[in-house]
């Protein structure tokens, strides 16, 4: 077997402490049908003898045969370099540092804003809220270009506690080995043995938790898009309950009260060591530095009522159709003319405040439409026309759109920024 170590050893002298390969690497150097044994047993050899060791990744063949199979990923060994293994998992984490938060992946594995702030000249929990294109997540994005962390997520209506806080879940794993796996009936190629494991897999809310935990002196914002689409008491159940912070004194910003998690929940707290100075092990409690912000249309046809409880935890924004954009002096087509954004907008606002009657969360604001597609008078038919037609004024959609009873005829009407679809503009 002298072969065998030679060709480990003439690895390493190429390659050095730290190298990650596939075992096929190893048949450079040494043929294994010249050593009587298939090329598993030789690996197995190599474990046993300490010469390779698994770095506890996957990566890919690179013999002919097998090129581009997933296979088990090896260093050198105690019996080449007592310090390969540990060198090969530091170049892994510094390859996956980020100042995004990858999910699953322990906080102190990514680095924060150089620029970030801690404590925010805002709100703990706030709740920004208007017309569609307002520029609600502008603002809140804006803001959070101040804290140190931040992550994001978005809620709709089938979002429930499991997304947003976390829980147990199944997850498909893979059983690596060296040698190629055949499946019957595969329409895919997959990477080995399909495993069902069950593991807690965090949502956004115990990504942001684990962070302002691992960081108490940086803050860290957790941002909820349409806060609204879902029932937000639901998803966040016990959650809720640490809403209610400390406003004075030097425990300020804490949650008043601490809640059991659930036990799954609980079990990846005490799993992973997440909790702060002023929480016992295994429980949650709202750290000063954790700030929740929330986006929502309260007019929105899929929004859910909001009770007044869920509200009165949050301090409330609100942004006006009134509000300027940086997209107002883009030019439209209109009546066969271009005609400044802003116009445009402010006159269509104008004629929904004569039918009266109509939400003002309904209202067109600044960044409804994108700047791209404002110079295209299709996109603006689908985005404005078709939105207040179907949306907005529904059956009395004719008061708006003079001499046009279908949506079919102001599309006629329009011709491509030609009609003067809601009538003359007023400058």
């Amino acid at each position: 077997m002298d072969e065998l170590y030679d060709a480990v050893r003439t690895l390493y002298a190429d390659e050095g402490a730290g190298y990650c390969f596939p075992p096929d690497k190893l048949w450079k150097y040494v043929n294994p049908d010249d050593l009587d044994r298939t090329p598993q047993a030789l690996i197995n050899v190599l474990k046993k003898e300490d010469y390779i060791v698994g770095t506890g990744g996957s990566t890919r063949a690179i013999t002919p045969a097998r090129k581009g199979a997933p296979v088990t990923e090896y260093t050198f060994g105690p019996a080449i370099d007592d310090n390969s293994l540990a060198l090969a998992l530091a170049n892994k984490t510094g390859r996956t540092q980020s100042t995004t938060v990858p999910s699953g992946q322990p906080a102190a594995t990514i680095t924060a804003n150089p620029d970030g702030a801690f404590p925010l000249d805002r709100p703990l929990q706030r709740i920004v809220y208007g017309c569609p294109g307002s520029g609600k997540s502008h603002l809140v994005g804006e803001d959070a270009k101040k804290a140190h962390f931040t992550v994001r997520t978005v809620f709709f209506q089938e979002t429930s506690y499991y997304d947003f806080v976390g829980g147990l879940r199944p997850q498909s794993i893979y059983r690596l080995t060296d040698e190629p796996s055949a499946y019957v009936g595969s329409t895919i190629e997959v990477p080995g043995e399909p495993v069902i494991q069950y593991v807690v897999q965090p949502g956004a809310f115990l990504k942001a938790y684990r962070l302002a935990c691992d960081f108490p002196d940086k803050s860290v914002v957790l941002i909820i898009e349409e806060l609204s689409r879902a029932v937000a008491a639901h998803v966040m159940g016990d959650v809720l309950q640490l809403l209610d912070r400390i406003e004075d004194g030097l425990e300020a910003g804490l949650s008043v009260y601490d809640v059991d998690a659930r036990p799954d929940v609980e079990s990846w707290l005490l799993l992973n060591n997440v909790h702060h100075a002023n929480v016992t092990a295994g429980k949650l409690r709202l750290p000063a530095n954790l700030y929740i912000w929330a986006t929502m249309n309260r007019a929105d046809q899929n929004a859910r009522q909001l009770d007044a409880a869920f509200l009165r935890r949050w301090s409330k924004t609100y942004v006006s159709y009134l509000e300027g954009g940086s997209f107002d002096g883009i030019p439209v087509r209109y009546g066969g003319q271009d005609i400044a954004w802003s116009v445009l907008r402010n006159a269509v606002n104008r004629r929904l405040l004569d039918v009266g009657g109509i939400a003002e969360d309904k209202f067109v604001g600044a960044y409804m439409i994108s700047a791209r597609k404002l110079t295209d008078p299709d996109a603006v038919f689908e985005e404005l026309w078709g939105y207040l037609w179907n949306d907005v004024l529904k059956t009395r959609a004719p008061q708006v759109f003079p001499d046009c009873a279908t949506l079919a005829e102001v599309r006629q009407k329009w011709k491509g920024g030609e009609g003067s679809v809601i009538g003359p503009l007023s400058h």
